[in-house]
């Protein structure tokens, strides 16, 4: 069961999409708020712009805005939607690097970042990445974090 949750997973972001999330990557400012209600907050992580607490869903979303030259916590309705990220827990799962190797085969890049934290395992799905985050502390690497992101955005 475990290993069909990640596979379906896997098959969302294929799509550009993540597992629970309605919108896929390309929606618009506009469209998520519209969706899961306004966020409790824009902020920023090294120039990408990303909106949290909305009230219908768990998720972060981060929009192809750069806060470094455009503006620091501004987003406008038609602002595209660039990375999805969820926990582990909104997705209902409880897996770990193991768990994600034994699903989908090893990833395309596997690392330590050191920057952030937290052991990365990304796979490549053309023009997407799904990025698994584990906790790099915990004895079994259990997986805190699921992105989908275009291809060549930030990994954090």
């Amino acid at each position: 069961m475990k290993l069909k949750s990640i596979q379906d997973i896997k098959k969302a972001a294929l799509q550009g999409r993540m597992k629970e999330i309605k919108l896929p990557l390309g929606s618009t400012f506009q469209e998520i708020a519209q969706t899961y209600g306004e966020p409790e907050g824009i902020s920023n992580e090294e120039c990408l712009t990303y909106s949290y607490g909305h009230t219908r869903t768990e998720g972060a979303f981060y929009f192809h805005h750069d806060s470094c030259s455009d503006g620091l916590n501004v987003l406008k309705p038609e602002t595209t939607l660039n990375k999805i990220s969820v926990t582990a827990e909104f997705l209902q799962i409880r897996m770990t690097a193991e768990d994600v190797k034994l699903a989908l085969g090893n990833p395309d890049i596997e690392y330590v970042g050191e920057a952030y934290g937290g052991y990365y395992l990304i796979y490549n799905l053309a023009p997407y990445q799904l990025i698994f985050i584990a906790d790099m502390h915990s004895e079994s690497k259990s997986i805190h974090k699921v992105n989908v992101t275009r291809i060549n955005e930030k990994q954090s």
